[in-house]
């Protein structure tokens, strides 16, 4: 169960993406890029006034969005995880650190590959659960409840025998990861360890891409198996990212649970395999 500073974080969190919403569509209906160039789409026509306050709207927006970030840093020093690892690694900045305390319980996360799961950093097939009214349930294995305002359970989350990929969406089926997290981990987080030039990029995320770009082992890509040196570079950019991302894990796996004073066990592959992870 997620404490009440965890809740305040998500709420942070939340209310960030909210307010970056709204500048996005706005600028976007503005015509104007991310970068803040225009963009070529004709019929855009405002009288200077209205221009004014659509602009105004826009940075509003923004300026609530850097609000929220001081809010964000200042909360997450009530967490000894942050305080005492996230803040020295380069890269993690305040809203990655935000969504990793706000979304992962260190306490259910026994192991690294449980937050790898549910993080969206598992390729391999994992059983599929899927959403049922509750007025058609039938004793299935429940993972979850879903409740409606009043408290009246509407809905079931339950495990079926169907075996489903770790990491990607499949119809009529729950997600089986944290959409959020995988996006903050993958997008945010991973380009601020590469623009940051940390650690985990010099010694994962480089070593990796660069050994799939001459790797002729095959990966499904379009519909067939293709040596990995021949897919796309934006193919091989995001399995380089996605394995910095997990190297990441373990690290955060073994120092927030020694920082709880809850077990920490090896990676299967190294407990059970004596495999230990190389770039």
């Amino acid at each position: 169960m997620k404490t009440a500073d965890q809740q305040a974080i998500r709420t942070l969190v939340k209310a960030r993406m909210d307010f970056q919403a709204i500048r996005k569509a706005q600028s976007n209906r503005l015509g104007k890029k991310a970068d803040g160039t225009e963009q070529n789409i004709p019929g855009r026509n405002f009288t200077t006034t209205d221009l004014e306050n659509f602009v105004i709207i826009a940075d509003d927006a923004k300026k609530q969005e850097a609000k929220i970030e001081k809010m964000l840093k200042k909360t997450l020093k009530r967490f000894p995880v942050y305080n005492e690892f996230l803040v020295n690694v380069k890269g993690v900045g305040p809203v990655a650190a935000g969504w990793i305390i706000g979304e992962f319980d260190i306490e259910k996360a026994t192991t690294v590959s449980k937050m790898s799961q549910y993080s969206g950093m598992n390729p391999s097939e994992v059983k599929g659960k899927k959403r049922i009214d509750s007025k058609k349930y039938k004793g299935e294995p429940i993972c979850a409840e879903i409740k409606n305002q009043k408290g009246i359970v509407e809905a079931y989350i339950i495990e079926t025998n169907e075996m489903v990929r770790g990491d990607k969406p499949t119809p009529k089926f729950v997600l089986p990861y944290n959409k959020g997290l995988k996006a903050a981990l993958l997008g945010v987080m991973a380009d601020g360890f590469i623009k940051a030039k940390s650690s985990y990029a010099l010694e994962f995320y480089y070593p990796y891409k660069h050994r799939l770009e001459n790797s002729s082992s095959k990966v499904l890509h379009l519909g067939k198996m293709v040596p990995w040196k021949d897919v796309s570079k934006g193919h091989r950019d995001a399995a380089a990212k996605r394995y910095m991302v997990k190297m990441f894990l373990h690290d955060l796996y073994a120092a927030w649970r020694e920082i709880e004073g809850l077990l920490v066990r090896k990676p299967y592959q190294e407990e059970y395999l004596g495999h230990k992870h190389v770039a």
